[in-house]
């Protein structure tokens, strides 16, 4: 078992802290005695990261060391393991080592001497005349300055054994094992070379096979031949005396020059992993490395396979040593290290905004203004305090300040260019720009907007006209064929000049700038248009829309984006922009409104719903958050920047009482980031980032004292195992919450692995409440050991040591393990207070294959009929819960109910409005059942739990999560029932966006066809009446029919159904003749629906009473008991159609008292209607409403102010509405688009248009109808405002109704003009 330490806070490492923020300056290190080796950041980066965690990624390497397994090898064999020596002599433990050993011995201290460098040179010792020995400084003649070939630690120990030996055969075998090294080193850098097919060539006089070095011994002391001494000499020269071409050759030269061509050779074929071997070799050696070989490894440190934050580091050290050894950089080296810096420079700016755009959008547990990890704030410390750009703005001044000025490329001028503009440094822009400049190299078009925007934040508006007016006489000169600029970049810098006046506060300037460019392209002939677009898109985008964002003014934003004439894509891009940046701010109503104009697909716009789902996260509306978060669930690109959204979710779940769902969603989640890490090192990064997640998910469940269930715990558990490892105080607390009830509920693998945990955690002596675990370990102990079941060896070796810790208080333990471990192998495994695992599929024929269940043994058959019983009988919350009861007793017991228990209890919770309890029960069904594709009984039992699953989203209106269980039942080989198609159908709802909810319609039904589902009478209901609303008529027809040919019979709800549909559109004659076929079919159940429909058709087209009258007749001889939607049928009749009789309809009040029940709101609305509308009696229409109000026996309710506005309009009393408008308010009832209509209609009658406008304005757009759009649209017409009416239409269109809707208005205006995108072409002329 894997335990990892709570000790995460340093995810990202510190490896960073000290490649990013480098103690002193690179640059003035160069120029000073300090060599970057002589501080050993190696060690200390490896003490550091000891100290604080994770070992492995903090160990800083050297720019000489490259990460080939190979060459490691190599180096350790040829050297003894000199890293460690040297990493352990680099720091001040040796001294320390030295004293406190001298203090323990008692011995006299004496000066201890550190081990020497490379570098270092030996002086002569002499004798005064005292006969006290002093250095000599000056060079002796007889030693070699460095013994070449030498490691460093090789030659400091070796020199040490020289001094104190006094024996010379001692000296000679020292002096034969350091040749015999370095042959060793020769010879396996050759065949290094040999293995990969690069030839190797050193010089003769240094490379002889065996012998690479000849010794004479004389008085105690070598001779070096006159190659190496000259090598001594050399080296030593050159310290004061920078390379030079003209220097003439000698031996030693020769081979330097040798060597260095060959790295030259292996840096053009770009072998990379031989340049630092060769390089060292060279080191050791005492050559002197070119600036060629210099630039090779350079080159190398940047291409070999390390951290791409530890690049910058490497190519400072390469630079540090180099103008340590006087070696003067050449322009190629100043290219590449400039640019390696300025591209650090720009990384650490675009990863400061992306922390800060998570630091707005994931609040910690602080609030707001800290980070969701703790390490995201460390990781912003350690990049507020990088000085890549410093020191690159330091390089170019040394290197175009020298005699021999650099001249670099235009893609170096660009980097460094850009990236003092995006830090505010205008100076060195400015100083950058005007050397590019005075050298007249090309610049790259993408120079000038960063420098643009550069100069507007600093208030400098004369530079930014400036710099647009070099630009343009750049484009000019390259117009006429001059090669004066590289990769033109017009439209970004024409948005870089409109932005630059937004931010100095002078938009009228940026619109009147933006106007010349449009009327510049007045004369383009060639691509006029795509020219036109290119550039209003570019502008409102990247100008307009971001500087407004910028300001905050989102609302703004957000009109500009609908107003301006944008492409489709672009559009969508802006919204996108807009939506992310309101609801990273807290808004949203804005946010909403920007959200409803993109695409319904997160793969259109991720970075959108991810703000969304935080916004929703962060304002407490766990309900609207959780459709996001199914939406970007079902996303293909969830990938490693959604550890945090993940983390967000399930907290705020966790925290809502949510636990279990909450703890399910993280384990989904961090899967399915880790399935999309892919390379190992990002998968270990992210790794380590999930741990943190895991931290933070268990602070939050211990700071609120809550324990997850049994269920939970272990789910949780595992997901840290799948992670790679427990995280130790978040298991123990996992554990925590376990009883001996909730033990015996576990399955085999739960409580193996709780076991595990509970024996891990006591071997390891490191737990908070060892009586609680005691207790805890010896019940789970008992269980595995009385089962007899066999445990894997690991699981034995913790309980061995866990045993041991608990020995001396619990010697029963001890002895009820060893006769464990004594039971045979084969012994059988009681399962009944576990769930039965699944044996392997195994090959069978005939009916046994199909019928077998693996659940079986641990079903509760009779309960589950019980269960069901339950909820069928009792369709309410108290029926509900008592099944719920005896659910949890089954369980309680071990056992389980079947699949269908399950799906019924989802579909009662769903009905119930209950959204946590049908996740809590989904996941209780996923640990007692798990799927198992090879049973197709098991697979029928999970296709009705996840189709239940799919309809109560459904009926909860939760769109988003129902189609992800639909795509879950797909990938499982199954698909939803027919009856599941039509909720799809019937809970279809209008949206601000609206859509064609009857071609909606026929795509599910379809969709449904295409799955394989079998169409039921329920789903052609739904169609049809889809259908009948849109008044597709024959559309209608034509499905009926299918269903009468597929052999479904009609039920009355489908004659019903259609009859409506053939009312609407008038065709009484076969609305009748359906009417007699469905009363007269044998499986004929009546129901009040089709007559009501009937009656209405006569009653509101035809108007014909005496129909309406007859229809209620059959009604009644047949039994039906009228609804209140019949007796405001009746009541209108009466009080509406000649002859009208009032009384009559009066008494149909009494007639509903006698049924046993109460006159509704729509019934005094009605009698309201008839006498101010019908019988144009006001004052008895006022007196009506009033005593209905006065009554309080019929709450105030829209109906009845529609029928009172409805009177006034009638009698031109519109200029009392206003009072009773206010009456509304303090009642608390909402306008509806009905009586909008009715206000918009009689203001216009009134000449009032603006009162009108003022009306249909008030009306949100989600809450309007096509009868708004008409009625607007007329009173448009009737003040003879002809444009008004043509934006209502407008507007009406964009809401996607279908034709046979819209088709009505457009007859207002357009005189029949078609449907679609013609229609707005030849409105808008």
């Amino acid at each position: 078992m894997v335990l990892k330490s709570f000790t995460h806070i340093g995810r990202q490492s510190y490896s960073k802290v000290f490649s990013h923020g480098y103690v002193q300056s690179v640059v003035a290190a160069g120029q000073t005695s300090q060599v970057s080796t002589n501080t050993p950041l190696g060690s200390f980066g490896k003490h550091a990261s000891n100290r604080h965690g994770r070992p492995q990624t903090a160990q800083l390497h050297s720019s000489l060391h490259n990460a080939s397994s190979s060459f490691d090898a190599a180096a350790r064999a040829a050297h003894g393991g000199a890293d460690g020596v040297e990493g352990y002599n680099g720091t001040l433990e040796p001294y320390l080592e030295a004293w406190q050993q001298a203090q323990a011995k008692g011995k006299k201290w004496k000066q201890y001497q550190f081990a020497k460098r490379i570098e270092w040179e030996e002086h002569s010792v002499i004798r005064d005349e005292k006969g006290n020995e002093v250095r000599d400084l000056g060079p002796r003649p007889d030693v070699p300055l460095h013994r070449g070939g030498l490691d460093r630690a090789a030659t400091t120990s070796a020199v040490d054994d020289i001094k104190q030996s006094q024996d010379q055969a001692a000296e000679a075998e020292a002096v034969a094992k350091v040749d015999e090294a370095i042959a060793n080193e020769i010879i396996q850098i050759q065949q290094s070379a040999a293995s990969k097919g690069q030839p190797q060539t050193f010089a003769p006089s240094v490379l002889q096979a065996g012998n690479p070095r000849q010794y004479s011994m004389d008085n105690g002391r070598s001779t070096t031949p006159s190659s190496l001494s000259l090598v001594g000499t050399a080296d030593h020269t050159a310290r004061s005396t920078p390379v030079s071409d003209a220097t003439a050759a000698s031996p030693v030269e020769t081979d330097s020059q040798i060597l260095s061509e060959q790295i030259g050779k292996l840096h053009e074929t770009e072998s990379f992993t031989q340049i630092p071997p060769i390089f060292e070799s060279m080191l050791v050696r005492g050559l002197r490395p070119s600036v060629k070989a210099y630039n090779a490894l350079l080159a190398s440190a940047i291409h070999l396979p390390i951290a791409k934050h530890q690049v910058v580091s490497k190519a400072l050290d390469v630079y540090s040593d180099m103008r340590n050894r006087m070696v003067a950089p050449d322009t190629a080296f100043y290219t590449t290290l400039i640019q390696i810096l300025s591209r650090r420079a720009l990384d650490v700016f675009a990863m400061k905004f992306a922390l800060d755009e998570k630091r707005r959008r994931f609040n910690g547990k602080a609030g707001e203004g800290n980070f969701l990890f703790a390490s995201n704030e460390a990781e912003y410390k350690i990049l507020a305090e990088d000085d890549a750009l410093r020191n690159a703005v330091k390089i170019f001044t040394t290197s175009t300040s020298s005699p021999k000025t650099c001249l670099y490329s235009a893609e170096t001028y660009r980097l460094l260019i850009t990236a003092c503009a995006f830090n505010g440094q205008v100076e060195d822009m400015i100083h950058v720009y005007s050397h590019m400049e005075s050298h007249k190299v090309e610049p790259i078009a993408s120079t000038f907007p960063p420098m643009i925007e550069a100069f507007a934040k600093s208030g400098d508006l004369g530079n930014v006209v400036e710099c647009y007016n070099e630009y343009k006489s750049l484009a000019i000169a390259d117009d006429a064929g001059q090669s004066a600029i590289i990769d033109r970049k017009d439209n970004d810098v024409y948005a870089a000049v409109v932005k630059a006046y937004a931010i100095c506060g002078r938009i009228d300037g940026g619109n009147r700038f933006l106007g010349k460019v449009v009327d510049s392209l007045a004369d383009v002939t060639e691509y006029r248009q795509e020219r036109l677009e290119a550039v209003q898109d570019t502008v409102v985008l990247n100008a307009i829309v971001e500087e407004r964002l910028n300001a905050g003014d989102f609302s703004g934003a957000l009109r500009v984006a609908k107003e301006r004439s944008l492409t489709p894509s672009v559009r969508s891009e802006a919204m996108s922009r807009i939506c992310t940046a309101a609801a990273d701010h807290g808004d949203v109503n804005l946010a909403t409104k920007a959200y409803q104009y993109l695409s319904s697909t997160p793969e259109d716009a991720p970075r959108a719903a991810l703000s969304m789902l935080a916004l929703h996260i962060r304002q407490g509306n766990l309900d609207s958050a959780g459709d996001y978060w199914a939406l970007l669930n079902a996303s293909s690109r969830f990938d490693t920047s959604f550890v945090e959204p993940t983390t967000l979710y399930a907290t705020a779940l966790i925290q809502k009482g949510r636990i279990d769902e909450g703890l399910m969603q993280a384990r989904e989640g961090f899967g399915r980031i880790r399935a999309s890490a892919g390379v190992a090192t990002l998968s270990s990064e992210v790794a380590e980032e999930i741990d943190e997640a895991f931290e933070f998910i268990g602070a939050l469940l211990a700071k609120s004292g809550i324990t997850p269930s049994a269920n939970a715990s272990m789910s949780f558990l595992w997901a840290m195992i799948e992670n790679g490892g427990l995280v130790s105080p978040v298991a123990e607390q996992m554990l925590a919450g376990l009883g001996p009830e909730d033990v015996t509920s576990l399955s085999w693998q739960d409580m193996t692995l709780a076991l595990q945990v509970e024996a891990g955690l006591l071997g390891s002596r490191k737990v908070s409440h060892a009586m609680a675990h005691s207790a805890r370990f010896t019940h789970l102990l008992d269980i595995a050991v009385s089962s007899g079941a066999p445990l894997d060896e690991r699981t034995m070796d913790l309980i061995e040591k866990a045993l041991g810790t608990l020995s001396p208080k619990r010697p029963d333990l001890i002895s009820k393990w060893q006769n464990y471990r004594q039971l045979p192998i084969e012994q059988a495994f009681p399962q009944r207070a576990f769930a039965p695992q699944p044996t392997p599929a195994v090959s069978s024929i005939g009916s046994f294959a199909d019928s077998y269940d693996p659940y079986a043994a641990a079903t509760d058959y009779r309960g589950s009929t019980i269960i069901v019983e339950e909820l069928e009988n009792r369709r309410n919350t108290a029926g509900l819960n008592e099944a719920l009861m005896k659910f949890r007793n089954i369980r309680r017991a071990g056992r389980h109910p079947r699949y269908i228990v399950y799906s019924k209890l989802i579909s009662a919770a769903a009905k119930e409005g209950r959204t946590n309890l049908i996740h809590d029960i989904l996941g209780i069904a996923r640990h007692d059942m798990p799927f198992l594709p090879q049973y197709s009984v098991v697979r029928h039992g999970w296709s009705s739990i996840l189709d239940a699953m799919v309809g109560a989203c459904l009926t909860l209106g939760r769109r988003t999560l129902a189609a992800q269980f639909h795509q879950e039942m797909l990938e499982k080989g199954t698909a939803p029932t027919a009856n599941t198609f039509g909720l799809y159908i019937t809970t279809l709802k209008e949206s601000t966006k609206t859509f064609d909810e009857a071609s909606e319609a026929v795509a599910i039904f379809g969709r449904a066809i295409v799955e394989g589902v079998t169409p039921s009478s329920f789903l052609y209901n739904a169609l049809i009446g889809k259908l009948g609303k849109a008044r597709r008529i024959d559309d209608c027809l034509r499905y009926f029919q299918e269903m009468r040919a597929t052999g479904i019979r009609p039920t009355s709800v489908t004659y019903g159904t259609v009859v409506n549909a053939l009312c609407r559109v008038s065709d009484d004659r076969f609305a009748e003749e359906l009417f007699d076929e469905m009363e007269s079919m044998p499986n004929y159940k009546p129901r009040p629906a089709p007559y009501n429909s009937l009656m209405q058709f006569f009653l509101m087209t035809k108007r014909n009473s005496q129909k309406v009258l007859s229809y209620y007749d059959r009604m009644q001889s047949r039994n039906i008991q009228p609804t209140m939607h019949t007796y405001k049928l009746l009541i209108d009749t009466y009080a509406t159609l000649e002859p009208v009789n009032l009384a009559a309809a009066e008494s149909v009040l009494d007639t509903i008292r006698a049924s046993g029940q109460r006159p509704e709101a729509v019934h005094y609305a009605s009698l309201i209607h008839a006498k101010g509308c019908a019988l144009h009696d006001m004052a008895g229409a006022r007196r009506t409403f009033d005593e209905v109000l006065a009554d309080g026996e019929i709450r105030p309710q829209a109906c009845l102010y529609q029928a009172l506005f409805e009177s006034m309009v009638a009698n031109h009393c519109v200029s009392q509405t206003e009072e009773i408008l206010d009456s509304m308010s303090a009642n608390q009832v909402e306008t509806t688009p009905y009586i909008a209509n009715t206000l918009i209609h009689g203001w216009a009658m009134e000449n009032m248009i603006a009162k009108s406008k003022a009306v249909y304005d008030s009306v949100g757009m989600e809450k309007k109808e096509p009868s708004t759009y008409e009625s607007m649209t007329r009173a448009f017409l009737t003040a003879e405002d002809r444009d008004g009416a043509l934006a209502t239409v407008h507007e009406m269109l964009s809401r996607g109704y279908p034709p046979a809707v819209s088709s009505k208005i457009l007859e207002l205006v357009g005189h029949g003009t078609r449907v679609g995108n013609i229609v707005l072409s030849e409105l808008i002329a």
